[in-house]
């Protein structure tokens, strides 16, 4: 497909989801009802003596696991409202083809979580009276744009391994938890064991929290750490590339797609 037709093809399908992902409790609940919860937890367990790490977690924090619960809860499940719907078959068959179609769901589930840092920079601001001050607005822009990125990376490689799945629902409740503490949404990734130090590198969210969390403390961020996190970022969009093309070449042999 020549370029400007996969532009055109993405924004239908991306405009359409969003029309229907806003009609959906579950979205209204993890936009705006989730990040509120997160935001109050996270400020009873800081102490207000750790003014940096309070301010960050309590507002950034918050809104990154909640935008994490938006994209790839949501994302992951697309697959699993396809064949409830019957329309999986006219998908996987369409010039577009499902790969394509899933990223740009992908994209839209993404672009409307961001809703929830909203919420939780208003809440954080009125109601705990919390003092958000970036020490390099540009720089924690850059590194949020990175962030997004790592995040519809993630979710591709994870929808696409529940695409065989008859139960995607459970599968990803099981999935988004662990993540939760392995990226260092919530907490410092530093105060985990050292095994879970060393799974947390291999995903490109932790390095790009850790990205975001140093363009917000100290204005500065390592190359070797933007580097990494935009390595990562490639890596997983490609092994979800492969890994799809790989499941769908298997469940059109086996007739196990839906």
């Amino acid at each position: 497909m020549k370029p400007l037709r996969i532009f055109r093809v993405m924004l239908s399908v991306a405009t359409a989801q969003a029309k229907i992902l806003v009609r959906r409790n579950l979205y209204r609940f993890s936009v705006f009802v989730v990040p509120v919860f997160f935001s109050t937890l996270l400020y009873l367990v800081y102490p207000e003596e750790e003014q940096a790490l309070l301010v960050y977690y309590i507002v950034f924090g918050s809104g990154v696991a909640s935008l994490w619960s938006v994209s790839c809860f949501s994302s992951s499940i697309e697959l699993e409202l396809e064949r409830i719907y019957g329309t999986m078959e006219a998908v996987t068959i369409t010039p577009a083809g499902l790969e394509l179609v899933l990223i740009s769901k992908i994209m839209a589930n993404t672009a409307l979580g961001l809703i929830s840092f909203a919420v939780v920079i208003a809440y954080s601001s009125f109601v705990l009276k919390l003092p958000i001050n970036i020490s390099n607005p540009a720089m924690f822009v850059c590194s949020f744009a990175v962030l997004i990125l790592s995040f519809v990376s993630t979710s591709f490689v994870f929808a696409t391994l529940l695409t065989l799945s008859k139960n995607a629902f459970a599968w990803m409740s099981t999935i988004q938890y662990p993540v939760y503490f392995i990226s260092g949404m919530l907490f410092p990734i530093e105060i985990l064991p050292k095994w879970v130090q060393t799974i947390s590198r291999f995903f490109p969210i932790s390095w790009a929290v850790s990205l975001m969390r140093n363009s917000f403390e100290t204005g500065s961020v390592k190359k070797n750490l933007i580097f990494n996190t935009l390595l990562l970022t490639f890596f997983y969009f490609l092994l979800g590339h492969v890994l799809f093309k790989e499941i769908e070449r298997r469940s059109r042999a086996e007739g196990e797609l839906v």
